[in-house]
């Protein structure tokens, strides 16, 4: 089976095109299929990437078709671009068709927010599968609501990362055509049992910097577990803003940090490249989003067997087992997220022990080759 895959974007920084290369690459070395890939831009680092592991790749100017409105007078081009990018990615298909080989045997969208890859499968007459991997509005994404319906028309299957993606899409979409199916990780590369000593109670919080991701909750929380609880804590941000974003948020967390007093107790670390190292003098991770879709830093956490604590939305409260593989906390209460925290530091033999048991979930549930077998499955239906 010969399958091109089309992504949303170049960029290599966020977990849906991490997916996507470990989907591409398992079903190559699991079941045979031969990957291409459509990407909307050159010289990205999902080119390269894709390059180096002998994936073939073709690039194309197509757009997405959502946005985030900031409250500027830009907002109306942000209008414009939402209605005009599905009429251009037409015009882009029917390019495409003539310049793309003809042989692949289905097309394979990452990602709900672009559409030509459903346009081309149509002008060719094969099957089409959309796999969704976010929310849109509760992310502060504007996602058209008629672009449920337009998704509706175009795909054979749609593929959701968590139920509560499909709880979403099942309002909207008729369920024989969703098809639920967990992110999976390669345990060779995050599997740990690591832990160097360290001193204090050491946190961290992976995720580009972003207000949906929660940082801010989680700087708050901080700052009440060392003046309430006197914990010797501390937290690390791995990731940094994304070009989207701009650096306005990462300048807040700056300046949030120095005005609790907080300065010498957080750390920005920016893209890191060996969070294992990370994890291995971690105590705990956080996962503060608002609407997590499924989480991949949740897994990678429990793979390295530390506790998570997460909050109790979306893909997170799937993912963790509340006071099992960690703890679960309301959204934006930071005195309960503080209390959670300051009860695992009390509490470190417990800690430890939900720690062991979200690595056994994590291999027991999100690995790889599970996400693998489920989308063949899928595949399977449709060819």
């Amino acid at each position: 089976m010969k399958i091109l895959f089309i992504a949303h974007s170049g960029e290599f920084s966020g977990g849906a095109n991490r997916s996507l290369l470990t989907l591409m690459v398992g079903l190559r070395e699991q079941y045979g299929v031969l990957p291409g890939v459509l990407i909307p831009g050159k010289n990205t680092p999902l080119e390269k990437r894709c390059k180096t592991i002998g994936i073939p790749v073709y690039t194309a100017p197509y757009h997405t078709c959502c946005t985030v409105f900031r409250h500027t007078p830009k907002d109306l081009l942000r209008v414009g671009k939402l209605l005009l990018a599905p009429l251009l990615d037409r015009r882009e298909a029917k390019r495409l068709n003539q310049t793309l080989p003809d042989d692949f045997d289905l097309y394979y969208t990452n990602e709900r927010m672009i559409c030509v890859g459903g346009y081309l499968a149509h002008l060719r007459s094969k099957p089409h599968v959309w796999h969704v991997r976010s929310f849109s509005r509760a992310n502060r994404t504007w996602f058209p609501p008629f672009w449920y319906q337009r998704m509706n028309r175009n795909a054979d299957k749609i593929i959701l990362v968590s139920r509560a993606l499909y709880h979403d899409f099942s309002r909207h979409i008729q369920p024989e055509k969703l098809r639920t199916v967990y992110n999976g990780l390669e345990p060779e590369r995050y599997l740990s049992n690591e832990h160097r000593p360290h001193t204090g109670f050491r946190l961290l919080l992976t995720g580009r910097l972003t207000p949906v991701k929660g940082q801010e909750d989680a700087l708050r929380a901080l700052y009440l577990l060392v003046r309430q609880y006197g914990a010797d804590a501390s937290l690390s941000f791995a990731g940094q803003a994304p070009t989207y974003e701009g650096q306005d948020y990462a300048c807040h967390l700056r300046a949030l940090t120095a005005r609790l007093g907080l300065e010498s107790r957080v750390s920005f670390l920016g893209e890191v490249d060996d969070l294992g190292a990370i994890r291995a003098e971690t105590d705990v991770e956080l996962v503060c989003s608002g609407m997590e879709p499924f989480g991949r830093t949740t897994v990678e956490a429990m793979m390295a067997g530390l506790p998570v604590v997460g909050c109790n939305t979306g893909g997170t409260a799937e993912i963790i087992l509340d006071g099992i593989t960690g703890l679960l906390y309301p959204p934006q209460d930071v005195n309960a997220l503080s209390e959670k925290l300051n009860w695992l530091r009390e509490h470190p033999e417990k800690a430890a022990e939900m720690g062991r048991a979200g690595q056994k979930r994590a291999l027991q549930c999100f690995t790889a080759q599970r996400t693998v077998s489920g989308v063949m499955e899928v595949l399977h239906e449709l060819t």
